[in-house]
């Protein structure tokens, strides 16, 4: 008698896998491996059973389950046999495939893709933060118990619409709640129809992308600028003019007179990464340049909440009536990542189409979300929680500047911006801040090169450092490893 199928099995009679079910595993993956050829017969049921110790009803289900997924097959008068697939697979295979090597790693990856994995553009920071990753908020401030009672009340008041496909570019609560927070604190100039809520804002980006750019299409984006717009304009084949940044922001007249953009990527409220406030005579400048070359403004507005120094500038999209400004904003940067909501306003000739196409992309929050988050706008949460924010993330900001004065003299210059939850400071020249930053997070400090945000040759070097989500002790910490590190590598 052929043993080898009872030979396959090894059974773990005290587990929780039924016990057909471990027969089918062990037998399908012997078949799989080759281990049992095809033409191997299989045993009657009633010799496996005495062979096992089980009973005919165990090893029926078993073998039943791996003839009807084609691993085994009767034939008329003879039994049961392991089936020829894998000769009939090997003969239909093309002839290159059976002589070429196994397929390298990325080798189904796009070129564009393989090309910033390579450039470490497009992988994962550690899940763990440490002091002094950028653009996190104090996650330990969130008010979670108030949160997590909003968020029953909204499962609980969910209507049949919410609760299926009515709402997919936002709820009315939340486009109501938005648009009136959006006016009286922004001076946005909008309505709750041409409000559309997101899953976040990069997504929010990559519809406008999809919608507006075709191939070589010109886009003006900030140079530093934030990686995520330009991964968005780029996957969706614009071709990017760097703008140089200074002081007053992006610097329009140092682009280049040819071509007109058709896209215009600005950071108005705090420019990502330097921090600088774009000048109202800036402002004007860009509406009037986007005005005549019939272009796009997107104004990313990601940080705006919070502004320590004078009163906040309206945003770009309010200050005159236009009809060519999208506003951009998220709760992320407010309240917490891991909610994936954002928004934007948008002009009323492109409310339809941005809506149509965000149906076919899945770029859309859910609904219980969505309603709790208008009532922790209109019942006054989110001011409350934004104001109490403003005041410590500026407190954490002046002790980042006063522990780097301290302790950096002639290693880093910072910036002091007057909002925002990061701040960046500049190396001496010939510095690779790519390096230091390396060096810094095995030392368990966490900031990001500034050369990473400029689109070619590096104007700068230096770091991106956040301080909203660290308290006090462990900047001056971080930083006095930040001052071990740079004396180190300096010698």
């Amino acid at each position: 008698m052929d043993r080898s199928f009872t030979g396959a099995i090894d059974l773990d009679s005290c587990g929780t896998v039924p016990l057909y079910r471990q027969i089918y595993e062990q037998l399908r993956e012997a078949i799989l491996t080759g281990t049992l050829k095809p033409g191997t017969k299989v045993p009657p049921s009633r010799v496996m059973a005495q062979e096992l110790g089980l009973s005919r009803t165990t090893i029926i289900n078993a073998v039943d389950q791996l003839v009807a997924e084609g691993y085994l097959g009767a034939r008329q008068g003879s039994g049961t046999f392991v089936t020829g697939w894998q000769r009939e697979l090997e003969g239909r295979k093309p002839e290159s495939a059976t002589r070429s090597s196994p397929p390298a790693r990325h080798s189904f990856v796009s070129k564009q893709w393989k090309s910033r994995l390579a450039q470490g553009k497009a992988t994962e920071r550690p899940s763990k933060a440490r002091p002094l990753r950028p653009g996190i908020p104090d996650l330990d401030e969130f008010p979670a118990i108030l949160w997590a009672r909003l968020m029953r009340r909204a499962s609980l008041a969910q209507s049949a619409d919410a609760a299926g496909y009515g709402f997919l570019s936002g709820h009315p609560d939340l486009r109501t709640a938005l648009a009136g927070h959006l006016t009286e604190y922004r001076l946005v100039d909008t309505s709750p129809g041409d409000i559309i809520v997101t899953s976040s804002a990069q997504a929010a980006l990559d519809l406008i992308s999809r919608l507006l750019i075709e191939p070589d299409d010109p886009v003006w984006i900030e140079d530093p600028g934030y990686r995520g717009a330009r991964s968005a304009f780029l996957n969706a084949g614009a071709k990017l003019i760097p703008i140089p940044v200074d002081g007053d922001g992006m610097a329009p007249d140092r682009a280049p007179s040819p071509p007109t953009p058709k896209l215009i990527y600005v950071t108005p409220s705090h420019q990502y990464p330097l921090g600088h406030t774009l000048s109202l005579a800036r402002r004007l400048e860009i509406l009037e340049l986007a005005e005549a070359a019939n272009a796009i403004i997107i104004e990313d507005d990601y940080d705006s909440e919070f502004h320590y120094e004078g009163r906040p500038i309206a945003a770009l999209q309010g200050l005159r009536k236009s009809s060519n400004v999208i506003y951009v904003g998220t709760f992320s940067k407010a309240l917490l990542p891991g909610l994936r909501l954002g928004y934007m306003a948008v002009p009323p000739a492109l409310t339809s189409a941005i809506k149509a196409l965000q149906r076919s992309t899945g770029h859309y929050a859910s609904a219980g979300l969505q309603i709790a988050a208008a009532e922790f706008i209109n019942a006054g949460h989110y001011r409350s929680h934004v104001r109490r924010m403003q005041s410590l993330y500026h407190k954490r900001r002046d002790t980042l500047l006063s522990a780097i004065d301290s302790e950096l003299p002639g290693l880093l210059t910072p910036l002091r911006p007057q909002g925002g939850m990061q701040l960046a400071g500049f190396l001496p020249k010939r510095r690779d801040d790519t390096a230091l930053a390396e060096r810094l997070i095995n030392e368990g400090v966490e900031v990001d090169p500034l050369s990473s945000f400029f689109i070619g040759r590096p104007k700068q070097r230096g770091f991106l450092m956040g301080y909203a989500a660290w308290p006090e002790d462990q900047i001056e910490h971080a930083i006095k490893t930040m001052r071990v590190v740079l004396e180190r590598s300096s010698s």
